[in-house]
């Protein structure tokens, strides 16, 4: 409840009510801006182009990613990134690997008009490739295990629909505001409750992964497949608040020639060890053992044969696009 409550703070903090209505609007008129100071990270804001935004106001749309960045930044807290600029697409969501003049990650939406919920889908999605160090592909042609990126893409957008959904519905906000959660929430409901998103009956995800992973590797934008995962993996987002070792999934090294566990393995070794639970967590979900590896190794394709250790060990040690850029959600 404490975890909620502070969201909840965090979330009213960006949306200040003012005024009063004749009626209610279908979302409330913009609040004042946030500056970046609000996610306490030097230098990084959020700036939302003009555009074809569908009637949206553009300082309305800033708003709401800030939230959305504050949220998701508070379980990265030693990182800092470039600024954001924000552009509408007709096409679908992307960032660019390409930077703006000023150094600045280019961030294209396909939300339009009053569809917030979109809009937290998609901007969630698109900040996690940032935060993944998602431009380490251009460097050697792309990813052999992109897929893995997109489907945590994926769940850090249902877990900030979930987060979102949940301040909306019992934050104590004015009627205004309130009118908005059942849309919201009707939206988040059926992102997590679609079919496909649920494992074959008597099917573990270790069999699943293996009748799967040529389609995975060949095509790492496989929607559905990539959605069905996420959800397996949406709990270890929600039960870790330190997220640091997701900026080590991508070192500026050659991946192309790595075996799926030897991926995940690399990540291993190049996260700090104070950060390493999560990734032992998620190696779990697959029933990979977790490698034993000096404290500063680094990956290279030689580890492809090394022996894994027996993972109760190890887990007990623990314990104490598009043309020029990465292709995004596509939920509309």
């Amino acid at each position: 409840m404490k975890r909620i409550f502070l969201f909840t703070t965090l979330f009213l903090s960006f949306f200040v009510a003012q005024g009063t209505f004749a009626a209610e609007p279908e979302f409330p008129p913009p609040p004042e801006r946030v500056s970046a100071d609000a996610t306490n990270r030097q230098n990084f804001s959020i700036h939302v182009s003009n555009g074809d935004w569908n009637g949206a106001d553009p300082k309305e749309i800033e708003t709401l990613l800030n939230a959305i960045a504050a949220e998701m930044l508070s379980h990265f807290p030693e990182r800092q990134l470039a600024p954001i600029e924000v552009f509408p697409t007709e096409h679908r969501p992307v960032v660019l690997y390409q930077k703006g003049p000023a150094n600045q990650y280019q961030v294209y939406l396909a939300a339009k008009g009053s569809h917030w919920g979109e809009y937290i889908y998609e901007f969630s999605h698109e900040l996690f490739h940032i935060l993944a160090n998602y431009e380490y592909h251009a460097l050697h042609g792309g990813a052999q295990h992109q897929w893995f990126e997109e489907m945590m893409c994926e769940a850090a957008s249902l877990y900030n629909l979930k987060r979102m959904s949940l301040a909306w519905k019992t934050s104590d906000l004015r009627t205004a505001w309130a009118s908005y959660a059942p849309t919201l929430d009707k939206f988040t409901q059926r992102a997590l409750n679609e079919l496909h998103r649920q494992l074959p009956e008597n099917t573990s995800l270790t069999q699943w992964f293996h009748e799967n992973e040529s389609a995975l590797l060949s095509n790492p934008y496989m929607r559905v497949k990539n959605e069905m995962v996420a959800m397996l993996f949406l709990p270890l987002l929600e039960q870790n608040r330190d997220w640091s070792a997701v900026g080590f999934l991508n070192p500026p090294i050659n991946q192309r020639a790595m075996r799926f566990y030897d991926y995940l393995a690399g990540w291993y070794r190049n996260t700090p060890a104070a950060n390493r639970n999560f990734v032992v967590q998620a190696m779990t979900l697959f029933e990979f053992q977790i490698p034993v590896t000096p404290t500063h190794a680094s990956l290279t394709p030689q580890h492809q044969t090394e022996t894994a250790a027996p993972f109760n060990a190890i887990l007990d040690a623990d314990t104490s696009a598009r043309e020029a850029g990465v292709a995004g959600s596509t939920r509309r």
